[in-house]
């Protein structure tokens, strides 16, 4: 059986934080009804547990020149174990790569691709999506229009 790090008090620490890590530990206390001193005992502690990897600021996608989304289905040629490594450690250096999972199903990996234009996803995709890397197909689709992106967790 699962047992659940947090309670219903740290719950609600987790949610106002993925709303606002900038909150201050005194905003915080308030927010969730508990003294500073407790609240900061909490925080810490779902810190050394892991449950709070760190904090990030979130970043326009569109001020920096990331003006669409790519995802990327593909294959691999054969089950080798060192291209899978080689494509792991390939695809880490790829900084418009902001997600890799590997799959079961269709396709043997996923991508979440954040480039400027089609071009740079061009160069990209022939530069370092390659055979050499052990991949057999790629399928990419563009997204349009995001209607939904958040990086809060449901708790």
């Amino acid at each position: 059986m699962f047992k659940k790090l947090f309670d219903n008090i740290d719950t609600r620490i987790l949610k106002a934080l993925q709303r606002n890590g900038r909150l201050q530990n005194n905003e915080l206390a308030k927010e969730v009804g508990l003294s500073n001193s407790a609240c900061l005992r909490r925080v810490n502690n779902l810190e050394e547990n892991g449950v709070i990897d760190g904090y990030v600021a979130l970043l326009n996608p569109k001020k920096v020149n990331c003006n669409l989304i790519v995802y990327v289905q593909g294959t691999f040629f054969e089950e080798d174990p060192e291209l899978k490594e080689r494509f792991i450690f390939e695809i880490k250096l790829i900084p418009q790569v902001l997600e890799c999972h590997l799959m079961v199903g269709s396709y043997d990996f996923l991508l979440k691709m954040c480039v400027a234009d089609l071009d740079q996803f061009n160069t990209i995709k022939n530069t370092y999506l390659t055979k050499n890397i052990g991949i057999k197909t790629l399928k990419s689709e563009v997204t349009l229009k995001t209607i939904k992106n958040t990086t809060e967790l449901p708790l």
